[in-house]
């Protein structure tokens, strides 16, 4: 009878300690609310990276068409390889260009087909590539490019691996797909003028290696007029920021913008709304 006691008090114990532990697991792997905030927040401005270089790509294969290749408006040399189907736009070790912002290191953009084909894939990767203070690497893929049922130009935008890492230590990658519609400013003259509308959602992980689902519920708009004026191309839409490892389901989003030109973005977690000012 004494040895049966003793049995079960030691199973009890060990149950109590078994629970313990894994609720001081489970403790461990919560987040706080400002790591919750600052990945809404590197997550959201990250992904401008990812379209400044696709707008820089479309601008230096528009200019190389038009002048063959030169030190240009783009502020860094853009070269093409014919045979390899490949254009390299060289910022050195860094100039400002277009939108105010400093570039230094390569993009480099290879086509699936002829240098120029509206429609070609490309697959666009970085070497040593800074935007204002940002490092990208990683992959993006521009495919699918037809003419909608609107008349637009559409593609589908994908990321692989992805990462954009901040001057403060944050960094953020992505993975996925974009579905992007220049909805204005196709084969004009104008380099500067494109309006996209962006749909789809990636997954993403945040600098404390916390994944996470990024989901546009309203469509982006992003005009690179606003852009070309110093200000935050995406100017409206709405993303919620869902998945988000260690953190129990919750709405979190945010918000672009009205339309109006300017430089910040709205966020929304279960605590509170506050106005982030985009640091670009």
């Amino acid at each position: 009878m004494k040895t049966k006691f003793l049995k079960s008090i030691y199973a009890a114990l060990l149950v109590a300690l078994f629970a313990t532990a894994c609720d001081r697991d489970e403790r461990m792997s919560e987040g706080t609310d400002q790591e919750e905030e600052q990945a809404l927040e590197t997550s959201s401005v990250g992904e401008d990276a990812s379209d400044d270089a696709l707008e820089i790509a479309t601008q230096a294969e528009a200019q190389l068409t038009a002048d063959g290749g030169r030190v240009n408006a783009l502020c860094g040399t853009v070269t093409k390889d014919t045979e390899n189907k490949i254009i390299t736009i060289d910022f050195g070790d860094g100039c400002v260009g277009p939108y105010g912002k400093e570039r230094k290191g390569k993009i480099i953009i290879a086509y699936s087909s002829t240098i120029g084909d509206n429609i070609a894939n490309r697959i666009i990767t970085f070497e040593n590539y800074f935007v204002n203070n940002k490092g990208v690497t990683g992959t993006i893929e521009l495919r699918d490019i037809s003419i909608n049922e609107a008349g637009n130009l559409q593609s589908v935008k994908r990321l692989v691996d992805l990462t954009v890492s901040f001057p403060n230590g944050e960094r953020v990658v992505f993975n996925g797909s974009r579905t992007r519609e220049l909805i204005s400013g196709y084969a004009d003259e104008d380099l500067f003028n494109n309006v996209y509308r962006i749909t789809g959602s990636v997954t993403g992980q945040s600098t404390t290696g916390r994944s996470f689902t990024q989901e546009i519920t309203e469509p982006i708009i992003a005009d690179w007029t606003c852009a070309a004026q110093g200000n935050f191309a995406r100017i409206s839409g709405k993303v919620e920021l869902t998945k988000l490892n260690g953190y129990t389901a919750r709405k979190r989003t945010v918000d672009y913008g009205n339309g109006e030109c300017d430089n910040t973005i709205t966020i929304t977690t279960f605590r509170r709304t506050y106005v982030v000012t985009v640091n670009q």
